[in-house]
This record gives C-alpha cells, structure tokens and sequence, in this order.
C-alpha cells in the first residue's frame, strides 16, 4: 500500500513539473511573440513615414506640376530619397535603426502627374530571450510602404474621365485663369497644367485689388468687364472657420484667411462642370483710405507678424524657378523661436503657403449682379510679403491643380491645407 502511495505522489509530482515547464514555456513564448508583434507593428510605422516622407518630395519639387520634366524627375528622385532615409533614420525600432533594403527607394514616375516612391526597411538581429532555449536567439522584421503625391490634372490622360478634386482650407482670394484664355495655368476644358509649367513654376506675381481704394465694399472702375491678368477678387465666404488663431480679425473674410475655411471647398468637387461660387461687392480688401485694411490683417495674423512686428518666413524659389531644385524656405521671426532654429537653417512647411482658386477669367461679366464665377483650378503659392499695401500682395507660385469638365464617377481626391496636391500612403 505504502509503495503503491509513494509511487502516485512520485507521478503527481512528474506531472506537476511537466505542467509548470509547460506554463513557463509557454509564458516565455508569449514574451517573445509580444515583442515581435510590436517590432513589427514599429517598423511598418517607420517604413510608412518614410515613404510619405518621400513622397511629399515630390510636391516639393514641382515634378507634379510639371511631371515631363526630365530635369525635375532627377531632382525629385534625389529630394525623395534623402527625406524617406531622414525619415527611417528617426523612428526607431526595438530601440534600433531600421535599414533600408535596397538602401535606395524605388521610383516610379510612369503615371502622369502621379510618381510613387517604395520604401522597404528590415531590423535585424532582434533578441529572443526564451527562445534561445531551443537554440533561437536573433531574429528579423521587415516591412513595406509605397506612398504617392497625386495631382489630378493628370488624371486625364489616356481617357476622357476627370477625377475630381476636393481642396480644404482654400483662402478667399479668387486668380484669373489667364486673361481671354491667353497665359493661362490651366486648360479649362481638359483640366491639364497648360504646358510649359516652367512659364510660371517659381515666379513671383504681385497680385493687384481691382477695388477702388476708398470705396465702400469693393467698387469697381465703370464698364470694367474682365480682370488683368495680375488683379484678384475677394470671393464670397463661409461662416465655418476652423482652427483660428487669437489673432483672428472680426469679418469672414479675414478669418477665411486666418483659419481654416471649412465648407466652401471641403465638400464641393472641382471639375463638376464647374463649380460655381462668387466674389464678393461688400469686402474691399484694402481698406478705406489705404491704409492697413483686412486682407493686410489677415496676412500678418496668418504669417505670424501681428502689426507688421517680426520677419515672416522667407522664401527662395529661384532652383525652383530655374527648374534645377525645390524652392527653399527659411523661418521667420515666429519660427526661430518656436523651434529654436537660426535664421539661415531650413524648414520643410510655412503658413505662408496657401491654396487659392483659379476661375475663368473668359466667361467672367463683373457687370452681372450675380457676381458669379466658375472655377477652374487651384494655385499653391507662397506669400511673400505681409504688408499688402492697397490689398496687393506678392505670392510666388508652388503648384498647380486643374478642373476638368468630366468629372468620373470615382469619389474626389482631397489635399490638405497647405497643398491641393494631396499625398496619400496607397500600399503597406
């Protein structure tokens, strides 16, 4: 009896080890597998960074705008993989360094108007810290990432379908599309950039108010039909203003410059048949009198030098311009001390990029009390200058997007506030 005791409590004993190597095994396997799953979910953030990084290059670049630019391929190659290996270099994974594989991202400008940058990234050499009980210590992750910027004034080409475009954040200032259809930036019915891009790509436009300089609301001179090539109207607002500043000014008009205009563009399609919208007879943009006036304070709010104190970010886009590099933009006075940086260093973005409307300026009747106009697509620019004098100001153009007058059935594409050329992550 006592043997037959002994030898059960022997097995229970057996079993219960058995158990608890099995229990520990497995936790030892579940710590692993944590730690692999969250190497892995690290370095599909990082390669997806990198490749928006690189992507966004390309709208640096100009290359969307004028995407048969052998020149401009070369450059946005070079831009794109430099700021994609910027990008792997800083999002660490397991608390390394990801490497590129192959270390140089793969392009594709195939598409019209739409280039793709691929970036794959591999850590290698990750820790197994149970594992190596059944003789595994060090293992691999790796992940892929292809982003693209997409401008869909090409989305035309090779068929007659137009995909719409859906800008956010547009600013109220409305551009003539060339005058009489002569130095246009778009082909209104096609919605294509019109060719060659280089015409104004990095070219500097003082932008001129029509309205007369101590008028009530905007008056124009008698029998004024159409505008110059180099005048602007203020166009009609939205009440919806999104992420304003404290120095926001009172009327639409000026918030719709100072924030984020919510709904005047954020829903509608361009290149419905023409998205329709109107200036507007009540705002002067330069004030009474000429001095200061909204669209003066709405610049230096945006631009972060209220009352004209401080230097505005600075632009030069004479690469750009030349069609041998990107523009290049140095802080102001705002973004030196924000980020602490030293006037001569450079920065990615600016606040004083701004997305404004093209309309046809060729159908256009400022006789007509509808003060209705159609528009035909959009304009990237930098502002220059905050001063404004008399409601002009000097912008320097980045890029340009088209409507077209058949929109396909597919949902619009939408860029954000700084750009209408969205980028987007399409596969990981």
């Amino acid at each position: 009896m006592k043997a037959n005791l002994h030898r059960q409590k022997g097995q229970t004993i057996a079993l219960v080890a058995v158990a608890m190597v099995s229990f520990v095994a497995m936790g030892a396997l579940a710590i692993d597998l944590t730690s692999l799953y969250s190497a892995r979910g690290e370095i599909q953030r990082a390669a997806d960074a990198a490749a928006l990084a690189g992507a966004k290059a390309f709208v640096d670049s100009g290359v969307t705008t004028d995407p048969g630019n052998s020149n401009l391929q070369s450059i946005a190659t070079t831009m794109a993989q430099s700021y994609a290996t910027a990008a792997a270099a800083q999002n660490l994974v397991a608390k390394g360094t990801p490497q590129l594989v192959p270390a140089v991202p793969g392009m594709d400008f195939s598409l019209l108007g739409n280039p793709r940058i691929t970036v794959t990234l591999q850590r290698t050499g990750l820790p197994l810290f149970f594992a190596r009980i059944w003789g595994s210590s060090f293992v691999s992750v790796g992940a892929t990432a292809v982003a693209e910027a997409y401008n869909p004034s090409y989305s035309q080409s090779g068929s007659t379908s137009f995909l719409p475009s859906a800008p956010k954040c547009v600013k109220p200032l409305l551009i003539p599309n060339g005058t009489n259809n002569a130095n246009s930036y778009v082909n209104t019915p096609t919605g294509s950039v019109t060719a060659p891009a280089s015409a104004f790509l990095g070219k500097q436009i003082v932008f001129n108010s029509p309205c007369k300089p101590n008028g009530t609301g905007c008056q124009l001179p008698p029998g004024k039909k159409r505008l110059s090539q180099n005048e602007y109207l203020p166009m009609l607002t939205s009440t919806v203003h999104r992420y304003c500043p404290s120095c926001s000014g009172s009327s639409d008009f000026e918030q719709s410059i100072e924030c984020c205009d919510g709904s005047t563009f954020a829903f509608k399609q361009c290149g419905t048949g023409g998205t329709v919208t109107s200036w507007d007879a009540n705002v002067n943009p330069g004030g009474p009198g000429n001095s200061g006036g909204p669209l003066q304070s709405s610049l230096q709010c945006l631009m972060h030098v209220p009352n004209g104190a401080g230097q505005p970010d600075f632009l030069d886009a004479s690469n750009l311009a030349a069609g041998t590099g990107p523009a290049q933009i140095s802080p102001g006075s705002f973004n030196q001390s924000r980020y602490g940086l030293s006037s001569n260093a450079l920065i990615g973005t600016s606040d004083s990029i701004i997305t404004v409307p093209l309309f046809d300026n060729a159908q256009l009747d400022l006789q007509q009390p509808n003060h209705q106009v159609t528009i035909v697509g959009f304009l990237t620019v930098f502002i220059n200058d905050a001063n404004a004098p008399n409601g002009n100001f000097s912008a320097t153009i980045l890029n340009v997007t088209g409507c077209g007058n058949s929109p396909s059935s597919a949902p619009a594409v939408s860029g954000g506030g700084v750009s209408a050329i969205p980028v987007r992550l399409i596969h990981n």
